[in-house]
């Protein structure tokens, strides 16, 4: 499970990275098409759909981002004293978590039993990150339409194919990992740190 949470987070890194260099290259390529009336129009298409996917793509990744974090560095001790030792890693994992929230898994993933990977999320956090990541599968589905699209109508270019190719395989690994999670981590109980957290915000309201 572990081994698969850290392959799943390269996997999407590399798909966020690969899509970046897919806007910019798309960005500098449209200025130059103009003689080619078919590529300039695709271009047209796929800017005007992909900017409102991204933007708020963008926008609902950083706000959730922004409250997990926020949430457990008031609220969780124990991963307010793992944040101080690991601040540099939480940021870049909170900067690729603006093109897939199922990169903040990786922090509490336990890989190699290493501490970088094991900040003590709260068991209502982690059900956060699941049920945003579900409302963020609607995005990755527009995103993989759009690039159907630039694929259909550009000729062949290794930038386009490659980020179809990761994509495709972030979205299917995605739907597997949300199987996963609602048939079986839903059977799983917080463990007696994320008790110990809750019974104190229960006190405190």
């Amino acid at each position: 499970h572990n081994n698969f949470i850290m392959f799943n987070t390269l996997l999407m890194i590399y798909d966020w990275i690969f899509y970046i260099i897919l806007n910019i290259w798309i960005w500098i390529d449209y200025d130059n098409s103009y003689h080619d009336e078919n590529t300039y129009l695709g271009y047209a298409i796929f800017i005007s759909t992909i900017l409102p996917i991204l933007c708020s793509m963008v926008l609902f990744n950083s706000m959730i981002t922004f409250i997990i974090l926020r949430r457990e560095i008031n609220n969780n001790e124990q991963f307010r004293a793992w944040f101080q030792e690991h601040k540099i890693f939480c940021t870049f994992i909170a900067f690729c978590s603006l093109g897939n929230l199922n990169i903040l898994h990786v922090l509490n993933c336990k890989f190699n039993y290493m501490d970088i990977f094991d900040a003590k999320l709260s068991f209502t956090v982690e059900k956060k990150i699941i049920h945003a990541g579900v409302i963020s599968l609607f995005a990755d589905i527009a995103r993989f339409i759009s690039l159907i699209y630039v694929n259909s109508v550009l000729y062949f270019y290794a930038i386009p194919m490659i980020c179809f190719f990761l994509t495709s395989l972030v979205l299917t690994f995605g739907l597997f990992y949300r199987f996963y999670e609602s048939m079986i981590r839903g059977y799983e109980k917080p463990t007696v740190q994320e008790l110990i957290v809750n019974k104190k915000q229960f006190s405190e309201a």
